[in-house]
């Protein structure tokens, strides 16, 4: 098993960078903010704020993100920081509905195979 550490966005610089000048795509559980990085690896962070509840909610909410994001990491792009925001819908729902809403907000960022970013409406 690799070493998390380095796949972790943990700067208060780098959350703020891709605050600002990331891109986003909002799904029904999640809010996926990303940026490129320069590096040859990409990194994630999950993030649960007060809206979604008390602690025992929020550490539930970023757990199912993280179970989801598991699943998806081989297909992922290298170059991207991302992070995954939850949304207080996300509380009382399965892990595959997490995993199938990040699949497609993935795919519409263009961050996994079978994803493509077009710019036609």
């Amino acid at each position: 098993m690799r070493d998390r550490s380095e796949y972790t966005i943990r700067n208060q610089r780098d959350f703020s960078r891709i605050y600002k000048q990331g891109k986003s795509r909002g799904g029904r559980f999640t809010v996926i903010l990303y940026k490129r990085n320069g590096l040859k690896i990409s990194r994630s962070a999950f993030v649960a704020s007060k809206k979604v509840g008390n602690s025992v909610e929020r550490n539930r909410a970023r757990r199912l993100m993280r179970a989801a994001f598991r699943s998806l990491e081989p297909g992922i792009a290298n170059g991207y920081d991302i992070i995954f925001v939850a949304r207080n819908t996300i509380n009382g729902c399965k892990e595959d509905e997490v995993e199938k809403q990040i699949r497609k907000s993935l795919k519409d960022c263009g961050l996994i195979e079978g994803g493509v970013k077009t710019n036609e409406k």
